[in-house]
């Protein structure tokens, strides 16, 4: 339910096409609501349905620009007002860690290197969008730089962890008897 309210709100900030979209959710939303081509196509055909945004405009081999109509702009308003947010976390990535206890520890190291340049990378999209962004463009962009901050402060808290953790496991926390990992002062 939550791919179309995100949809609305960008498209209430400036027009785009679904191509903008996706590239849009790929650094900026999608570090708290991803969404690929294919989830959002059809989400942008039910939302013109439903009168909640229009089709402006038409760009270079046949893109469709679309914009949040007033009736969209009620239906965010409605959904902010109404609804509760699912406060609840699911991390495939952290719950992989809880079984990194299986792998032998070059592997598991193996492991952890790979997201922490997974993190990085996501930290490096972070701040180069921060940095190319008219953030004061709009309100909405306004309030996607307070979520773009989350997206950084997050993946460079991951990072810091990730190195800790790295730390620990080669140090043999995950071996029968080695020690238990530190308790940092964060």
């Amino acid at each position: 339910m939550s791919l179309r309210h995100g949809l609305l709100d960008l498209l209430a900030g400036e027009p785009m096409s679904g191509y903008d979209l996706s590239r849009y959710f790929a650094v900026s939303m999608g570090n708290v609501w991803p969404a690929q081509h294919s989830q959002i196509y059809p989400e942008l055909a039910r939302l013109t349905a439903e009168g909640l945004i229009t089709q402006t405009g038409e760009g270079p081999r046949g893109r469709k620009i679309y914009q949040t109509t007033p009736q969209g702009i009620e239906a965010l308003r409605a959904w902010m007002r109404d609804s509760k947010p699912d406060y609840q976390v699911r991390y495939e990535a952290l719950l992989r860690i809880f079984c990194l206890w299986v792998l032998p520890t070059d592997e598991a190291l193996a492991y952890l290197a790979r997201d922490r340049k997974e993190y990085a990378r996501h930290l490096e999209e972070m701040e180069q969008a921060i940095a190319e962004k008219d953030w004061g463009a709009h309100t909405t962009t306004r309030a996607a730089r307070l979520t773009i901050e989350f997206g950084r402060r997050f993946y460079t808290n991951l990072v810091e962890w990730i190195d800790w953790a790295t730390e620990q496991v080669a140090a043999g926390t995950l071996q029968p008897g080695g020690p238990l990992p530190s308790v940092t002062g964060g």
